[in-house]
C-alpha cells in the first residue's frame, strides 16, 4: 500500500471520530444551566446600579401669600385759586412733574394794583394824621379820644394794605408740594373764582401698591410692618404697610391694604398691576432641583432617597413654593440624600452604588 493511500485512511478515520464525538461526549445538564444563571444574578449583585446623589438640608423658609393689587398715588391734591381772575399765564401739562412752589397759574392783577397804590396812599395819610395827633396830645392840645380814633384809622389802613398785598400772592396758583399734574390746569383766557379748581396734583413719591386682603390673612398684618410686591413690568419694590382698613368690603369681605414704597425720579407709575406679598410664618422646607422630582406608580409626586446602606425609597412631597431654580418642598426628614439622577431606572428596596453630585462651580 502506497503511503498516500495510507495518510488518507488516517484523516477519514480522525473526521469519523470528531462527528461521532457528540455521540460518546456528555450532554450539559440543566443544573449546569442553573448554575450559570446564578452565576450571572451574583454577578448584577455584585455591581449595583449607578445613581447621582445629593444631600439636602431642611431650611427656615419665609412665606408669603400673593395678593392682586394696583399701584396708586399716595395723595391726590386739588389745587384751588383763593382769588378770583382771568388766567394769563400757564406753563404745565398733563403728567408734568411739578416742585412744592412752582406756579401753575399766574392770575391776572386786574384792579390790584390801583388798589394797592390807594392803600398805600391811606396808610400814609392816616399814619400822618395819628403821629401829628399824639405829637398834640403831649402838650394837652388834642384830646386822648381823638389819638386813639387816628390810631384806630392808621390800623384800618395797615390792615386793608396787608389785604390787598395777599390778595395779589394769591394771583399766583402755587404747587403745595412734589407731585404730576393729572390733567391740563386752566389754559390761558380762563376765568376762575375764588375757590375754583386750577389743577390736580398727584403724590408719586412714595407711591402706593393697594390689595384686598381676605379677612383670614388680617392675623398675619400689622401697620409698619415691612412687605413686598411685583409689578406685571418685572420691578420688584419693597416698603412698609401704612394702611390696613378697619372694615371689609361687603361684597368680597376683604381688607384694603396700602404698601407704601419709595419712588424717586417718579420710575413706578400708577395704575400698574401688581402682586403683593403679605408675610406668613416661617416654614421649615428643603429646595431641591425641580430635575430630581419624580413620580410613583399612583401618580403621587415625590423624589427617591438612599438610607445608609443605599437602599432606594420612595417619598412623597408637597410642594409649597416654585422658583426658577427648584422647588421648595415638605415631607423629608431633616437630612435627606436624594437621587438626582438615575431616580426614574431604579425601585423602592433596590440597592445602589451613589455618586455624590459636584457642586457647580461659582
Amino acid at each position: 500500500m502506497s503511503k498516500s493511500y495510507l495518510w488518507s485512511a488516517l484523516f477519514a478515520i480522525a473526521i469519523i471520530g470528531w462527528f461521532a464525538s457528540g455521540y460518546v461526549l456528555p450532554a450539559g445538564s440543566a443544573a449546569d444551566t442553573s448554575t450559570v444563571a446564578q452565576e450571572v444574578e451574583q454577578e448584577a449583585k455584585a455591581a449595583p446600579f449607578k445613581v447621582m446623589v445629593n444631600t439636602f438640608k431642611a431650611v427656615e423658609r419665609p412665606s408669603v401669600f400673593p395678593v392682586r393689587g394696583l399701584t396708586e398715588a399716595s395723595r391726590q391734591v386739588e389745587v384751588r385759586a383763593r382769588t378770583a381772575g382771568i388766567v394769563e399765564d400757564q406753563k404745565f401739562e398733563a403728567g408734568d412733574a411739578v416742585k412744592a412752589g412752582d406756579v401753575l397759574c399766574s392770575l391776572d392783577m386786574a384792579a390790584r394794583t390801583a388798589q394797592l397804590a390807594r392803600a398805600k396812599a391811606q396808610l400814609e395819610s392816616a399814619q400822618r394824621d395819628y403821629e401829628a395827633s399824639a405829637q398834640l396830645a403831649k402838650s394837652n392840645y388834642a384830646a386822648k379820644s381823638k389819638v386813639a380814633q387816628q390810631k384806630a384809622a392808621m390800623e384800618l389802613s395797615l390792615a386793608e394794605l396787608q389785604q390787598i398785598e395777599l390778595d395779589i400772592s394769591w394771583t399766583r396758583v402755587i404747587a403745595p408740594q412734589d407731585g404730576v399734574l393729572a390733567a391740563d390746569p386752566l389754559q390761558t383766557g380762563s376765568y376762575v373764582q375764588a375757590g375754583g379748581l386750577c389743577g390736580t396734583l398727584k403724590v408719586m413719591d412714595p407711591i402706593l401698591v393697594t390689595a384686598n386682603v381676605p379677612e383670614r390673612l388680617l392675623p398675619n398684618l400689622n401697620q409698619d410692618m415691612k412687605a413686598g410686591a411685583k409689578l406685571v413690568t418685572g420691578e420688584e419694590v419693597a416698603g412698609k404697610i401704612t394702611h390696613i382698613a378697619m372694615a371689609s368690603d361687603r361684597e368680597t369681605r376683604t381688607f384694603r391694604v396700602e404698601l407704601s414704597v419709595s419712588n424717586p425720579g417718579y420710575a413706578l407709575r400708577e395704575g400698574i398691576t401688581a402682586e403683593l406679598y403679605i408675610p406668613l410664618p416661617t416654614t421649615m422646607a428643603h429646595k431641591l432641583p425641580a430635575s430630581a422630582l419624580t413620580l410613583a406608580d399612583d401618580g403621587e409626586i415625590g423624589v427617591r432617597i438612599i438610607d445608609e446602606a443605599n437602599k432606594v425609597s420612595f417619598v412623597p412631597l408637597k410642594i409649597i413654593a416654585q422658583e426658577t431654580d427648584g422647588a421648595w418642598v415638605q415631607g423629608l426628614p431633616e437630612a435627606a440624600t436624594v437621587i438626582v439622577q438615575g431616580q426614574d431606572f431604579v425601585v423602592a428596596g433596590q440597592v445602589v452604588d451613589p455618586v455624590t453630585q459636584k457642586a457647580e462651580a461659582n
